[in-house]
């Protein structure tokens, strides 16, 4: 069972997200903002974070990068989940260090086999 880190502003998307991947085993704990994410990331050292990319304290792009920039929390795959989809801005996610994406409308399907491969390839 791995510990999945869902940060997402809107309680309706942390709601849905936390429960299906509770629903395949995992436990889930949720952040409003970046700035939250960040901070239960150190306490929780999860193996997997859903990051929102828009996010009010601290922004997705933000708190990721500073998630890298910690020892402790460098090796842990960050998986943009966003409505944000051009080309330049999946490339300033992957720059802050996100290893992937899933875009909203959100594909449970999709996310839960990203999910199961970062865990699966070590990364998380």
């Amino acid at each position: 069972m791995a510990t999945i880190l869902v940060a997402d502003d809107f309680l309706e998307n942390r709601d849905i997200l936390c429960r299906m991947l509770e629903l395949v085993g995992h436990r889930t704990v949720s952040a409003a903002n970046g700035q939250e994410a960040l901070d239960l990331a150190q306490t929780y050292y999860p193996d997997v974070i859903l990051m929102d990319l828009s996010m009010p304290v601290l922004d997705g792009w933000e708190a990721t990068a500073r998630l890298k920039a910690l020892d402790s929390l460098r090796h842990v795959p960050v998986l943009a989940v966003t409505g944000h989809v051009t080309p330049h801005e999946i490339q300033r996610a992957i720059e802050a260090g996100c290893v992937d994406y899933i875009a909203k409308p959100i594909d449970f399907d999709l996310l839960i086999g990203k999910v199961t491969s970062l865990l699966n390839d070590g990364k998380g």
